[in-house]
């Protein structure tokens, strides 16, 4: 069983859309399992209660992805699926950039996932997997 959490895509600030390809190459060299995710931008939702993950399953080193400019980053494996759609759920990470002005909302979360077709407002599952009871809070 897991926890479950809905979710609504909205905008960011539209940073994503080119740190994370500045970081890719960065991220995937200490964290593979993301190789497939989409390089450019997040997916960003606000979720409907607010959660803060105590221990993700990744948490790089600083890594320099910009000149002179360091920066840890947390990856948390999650489940996604559309609200509205019979799709399966698809493989995402919950990304967190620490020094992110998001970090502290715990009711925003952004996504490292594979190319998803979807516009603000769509609604999403976030699927925390079982072991994931133990190191998130839900509040």
């Amino acid at each position: 069983m897991s926890v479950i959490i809905a979710g609504t895509k909205i905008s960011g600030l539209g940073l994503a859309t080119t740190t994370v390809a500045k970081q890719y190459e960065h991220l995937v060299r200490e964290f593979p399992d993301i190789r497939d995710v989409h390089r450019w931008g997040t997916l960003n939702l606000q979720l409907e209660y607010p959660l803060r993950i105590l221990n993700p399953d990744h948490t790089t080193l600083p890594i320099e992805w910009d000149p002179g400019f360091k920066e840890q980053f947390s990856l948390t494996r999650i489940d996604i699926e559309l609200c509205d759609r019979a799709a399966k759920p698809q493989p995402a990470w919950i990304y967190v950039a620490h020094r992110s002005p998001h970090r502290a909302n715990t009711l925003f979360i952004e996504l490292l996932t594979a190319t998803l077709q979807v516009k603000n407002g769509d609604r999403l599952l976030v699927r925390l997997p079982s072991y994931r009871y133990s190191s998130c809070i839900l509040l």
